[in-house]
């Protein structure tokens, strides 16, 4: 019995490793339309409960294009590190539908 609840407690940060890379690849977009913005970017970095009060309550983060600017705000406190969500938001900006498709 005890070697199974050594076993668990060796597994349990393994499969929370896993989610976190499942969720970083959910992030990642398509190569098309992951490069920088061509125009001007303005950026909001905040926690996440403020980030959802402009962005919604079951948004992460949210971008669009007003006038060629990019207009972001990103989480400090998310799942992932501000540079992941910049990507993600900045491939909405250079066009990746808000549906994610995979193939660009």
């Amino acid at each position: 019995m005890y070697w199974k609840r050594i076993f668990l407690l060796l597994l349990l940060p393994l499969a929370s490793c896993v989610r976190y890379a499942s969720y970083l690849a959910e992030l990642e977009p398509p190569a098309r339309y992951n490069h920088p913005y061509s125009g001007t970017v303005v950026e909001h970095v905040m926690p996440l409960a403020e980030v959802r009060d402009i962005c919604g309550y079951d948004a992460t983060a949210c971008a669009g294009v007003f006038l060629g600017t990019c207009y972001m705000v990103l989480p400090s406190d998310g799942q992932a590190p501000v540079s992941v969500y910049r990507r993600h938001e900045t491939a909405h900006c250079n066009g990746w539908a808000a549906h994610h498709p995979r193939d660009g």
